[in-house]
């Protein structure tokens, strides 16, 4: 469901963006640390390592 948390080893670690309608069990989510930069909770040079190395528009599955 769209919003969950996605948790891994027991830490957030991000939120569903979207779930496939026609199987569930797969979809996309953003990262925990993107929402907080964008936020400016988290400053955007800190994780300037990981955005260059997974790109701007990296999804990941769930």
């Amino acid at each position: 469901m769209s919003g969950s948390p996605i948790i891994q080893n027991g830490k957030l670690v991000g939120a569903v963006t979207h779930v496939f309608v026609n199987d569930p069990t797969r979809g996309f989510g953003v990262l925990a640390e993107w929402m907080l930069m964008e936020a400016e909770i988290l400053p955007k040079h800190v994780s300037a390592r990981k955005t260059k190395e997974f790109g701007d528009s990296t999804t990941i599955a769930v």
